[in-house]
């Protein structure tokens, strides 16, 4: 048994049929033994001429006495359309081409198996070396790298001579040499494997003097229209910020009403595009509950933080999750397919437009040590006797509030007025079907850096009780 091993560097095999137009888009598949023999003879004569021409024709009668078998690898047909000069005066006048090739993965290997050649260490070896000096095979862009193998084959796609057991799957025409045995014209049979193009058509023969046509059986997996990607190890998306566009950006006091928008389009769209409609089975991160419909605990699911401009307006809306694993890919693409929100009217809504996306393990935050109010902070529970004055349940709801987001205590509390255009008593403070909320602004100075802007309280999810940097 011999056995030859192809790799593909450029990960492409570009040929085309014996019989077939360049134009038709067709694609020679497995690499024709016909192909292979002749490109060995042109490695003969042109890098190892000192070889004598008996120690060729017996290598190469060896190898055309019988039809191989091959092992293929994964692999999908594409092409490519180049319209070339048609070396005429006129230089808009072009033609178009069209390259047929068979693409595979990186590092696929092809095998090309003789069982019953038996070579003699004389052959092997100078097998080995013309393989050595092939740098192509079929059209200049299949590079190869080739070389005698002689390990066990437990990989790839079975493709064989046809038989009459009757194997399944498409029958695939493939040239061959003609054995030195049953070659019957006049021309030397080793001449006749160099046989030319311009004699072929000048002797306006069907076939080449020294090829056959062996009908093969091809699976109908061999060749795909498309070839899996391998499974990547997941990399989630921790953040991403979109940003708005509109004619009349909505001002920071409806910071509720744009995040539970998002939160809507969101849950919509995912219901949509990747569970066919079936609400149980909404994202938790989106919905905030688990299939059941309990609330989730530890804040896992995503913040919704309407940024403000400065100017009163918000511009940009930041999605974040605490999740280790972040944003799932369906997840990810439900926020990449929202593309806008209701505005003050239908002919113009609000545009929406994903600018940054942050991997796991980043930050999309800056850390800063002192934070101030940029949206009212409601306290999630509400004050009764026992829980010491009114000023003090505050800042104690402020620390209690850090601990259960994962920050250090801040070293400080300073409540503090509205930053901004507006009081606030004039945000709105509460979710729908919830009455309003006391709302309050507070200073934060910490012993250590933390990411900013983040969000404490009540309706914290939404943009409320939101801190960032002072400007």
């Amino acid at each position: 048994m011999t056995t030859i091993e192809l790799k593909f560097p450029a990960q492409r095999f570009h040929a085309t049929p014996w019989g077939r137009h360049v134009n038709e888009g067709a694609v020679e598949w497995p690499p024709s033994p016909y192909r292979l023999v002749r490109a060995l003879y042109d490695a003969w004569k042109r890098k190892h001429a000192d070889v004598p021409d008996a120690a060729i024709e017996g290598l190469l009668r060896a190898l055309a006495a019988e039809a191989p078998s091959y092992r293929l690898p994964l692999a999908t047909v594409s092409h490519t359309r180049s319209y070339l000069n048609s070396n005429t005066l006129d230089p808009t006048e072009k033609s178009l081409i069209f390259d047929a090739f068979v693409a595979m993965s990186p590092g696929a290997a092809l095998y090309v198996t003789w069982p019953n050649v038996e070579l003699t260490l004389a052959q092997g070896e100078l097998l080995d070396r013309l393989l050595g000096s092939l740098n192509y095979i079929g059209r200049s862009e299949s590079w190869i790298d080739a070389r005698l193998y002689a390990g066990a084959i437990d990989e790839g796609i079975r493709c064989e001579p046809m038989t009459e057991s009757g194997e399944s799957g498409e029958m695939a025409p493939v040239a061959c040499p003609v054995p030195a045995s049953l070659y019957t014209e006049n021309r030397p049979w080793l001449d006749a494997l160099a046989y030319s193009t311009a004699e072929f058509q000048k002797d306006r023969r069907s076939l080449p003097p020294a090829m056959r046509m062996v009908p093969y059986v091809r699976p109908a997996n061999a060749v795909l229209t498309r070839v899996s990607k391998p499974l990547r190890k997941h990399v989630g998306v921790q953040a991403v910020m979109l940003s708005l566009n509109a004619t009349v950006l909505p001002l920071v006091t409806a910071t509720v009403e744009v995040a539970e928008q998002v939160r809507v389009r969101l849950m919509g769209i995912h219901r949509r595009h990747e569970v066919a409609g079936d609400p149980q089975k909404v994202s938790p991160k989106f919905s905030g509950k688990t299939e059941e419909g309990d609330p989730l605990k530890g804040h896992q699911h995503a913040f919704i933080l309407p940024l403000g401009n400065g100017r009163g307006r918000i511009d940009r809306v930041l999605l974040y999750t605490r999740d280790p694993e972040g944003f799932l890919s369906d997840e990810v693409r439900a926020i990449l397919r929202m593309t806008e929100l209701y505005g003050r009217t239908a002919e113009d809504p609000i545009r929406v437009m994903a600018t940054q996306r942050v991997a796991t393990g980043r930050e999309i935050r800056k850390r800063v040590m002192s934070v101030a109010s940029t949206t009212p902070f409601c306290p999630g529970r509400h004050w009764r006797k026992g829980r010491g004055e009114y000023a003090k349940f505050l800042a104690d709801e402020i620390r209690r509030e850090c601990r259960n987001h994962g920050l250090k205590e801040p070293r400080s509390v300073t409540p503090t007025g509205s930053p901004g255009l507006f009081e606030w008593v004039e945000f709105r403070r509460n979710r729908k079907d919830d009455a309003p909320r006391p709302g309050y602004g507070f200073r934060l100075e910490f012993d250590e850096p933390v990411p900013a802007p983040f969000s404490l309280g009540y309706g914290c999810h939404y943009g409320l009780g939101q801190f960032a940097a002072p400007e």
